[in-house]
């Protein structure tokens, strides 16, 4: 189907938005004028989820420089390497009271090493000495912020101790800060259900792809829900002006994401009852949560890196979010 048969039916969703805000008609009207060939075709088979399972963050330490975080990945070397491979084989013959020794001597010669502690902390743990597991544990954090080890660990030993509210606290930290580690989502689904929050996976999963064309003409594909999103989505890929305005902003994105959300928005009260996404999004809008929205659930998933970048104000700020976003 050609796109600009396609005009008078969009534009009847123009009165979902304000005259002068209105993210669809402005798009449609930058398509229907563009030098660009655009084709339509409805989705038939849905998209599955993207695999996220190598977008994984690794262990890293940050520190506060220049203005700026500066974040690198653990790395040891020379004396410190020996000292933790000693360390290590200790904790692998079950000797964990050797092996916090030996992880102690690692801190002596590399303080920034603060990972380690995380590991004394484990010790503790698997020995059920939740009180000096917590302490080791709040050190590694203090030390390093984005630790996400230690708050995945931390909020187990919450767990443990019977206290959910703060085991949901820190886990919901963790999941900030490591968004698609399976074994961590498999924790916080346990911690959720056990606060009576919804503990069931859900993730952003647009059901429209714009795609160029061998010949330069683009196709839009989408279900019926998804399709005035693929056509703000097409605008931003593919129009000059809009990628513009794209290189104008430098906000990871979000303006194009706004405007693709405000896609969705004709839709909301009419499917939002069958629809999770639909709910989710009108649920942020009420709220005034849509930048928690549009961090936590579209940008991190492909991102996950950016939250080592965000202070501390910020990732509580979405640990509050994704607590508030589950209530039921």
């Amino acid at each position: 189907m050609k796109f600009k048969t396609l005009l008078i039916f969009c534009m009847s969703a123009a009165v979902a938005f304000a005259e002068d805000d209105n993210p669809l008609k402005r798009a449609m009207e930058t398509l229907n004028s563009s030098k660009i060939a655009y084709s339509v075709k409805e989705l038939k088979k849905p998209f599955p989820e993207p695999d996220r399972s190598n977008l994984l963050n690794m262990p890293a330490y940050r520190r506060f420089v220049d203005g700026g975080y500066k974040v690198t990945a653990f790395e040891f070397k020379g004396d410190v390497k020996k000292a933790l491979d000693k360390a290590e084989d200790l904790f692998s013959k079950k000797e964990y009271a050797k092996a916090r020794d030996a992880y102690k001597r690692v801190l002596l010669l590399d303080p920034n090493a603060t990972i380690v502690m995380a590991y004394i902390a484990q010790t503790f743990g698997i020995e059920q000495n939740w009180d000096m597991a917590e302490s080791w544990y709040k050190k590694a954090i203090e030390a390093n912020y984005i630790d996400y080890l230690a708050h995945w660990l931390l909020a187990d030993v919450y767990r443990n101790k019977g206290d959910r509210k703060r085991a949901l606290e820190e886990i919901s930290i963790a999941k900030v800060l490591n968004r698609n580690n399976p074994r961590l989502e498999s924790l916080r689904q346990k911690i959720y259900a056990a606060n009576g929050l919804d503990s069931s996976h859900w993730a952003f999963n647009p059901q429209a792809r714009v795609l160029e064309a061998p010949d330069g003409s683009v196709v839009v594909e989408a279900d019926t829900l998804w399709m005035y999103y693929a056509f703000i989505e097409a605008a931003w890929k593919f129009e000059p002006e809009y990628k513009k305005r794209a290189e104008a902003n430098k906000d990871m994105g979000e303006a194009m994401i706004k405007e693709c959300l405000a896609g969705l928005l004709p839709k909301i009260d009419e499917r939002k009852a069958n629809s999770k996404t639909l709910a989710r999004l009108d649920k942020a809008l009420s709220a005034g949560k849509i930048n928690s929205f549009i961090m936590y659930e579209i940008i991190l998933p492909d991102r996950p890196s950016l939250a080592y970048y965000l202070d501390k104000k910020q990732i509580e700020s979405l640990k509050d979010y994704v607590i508030w976003s589950n209530q039921k």
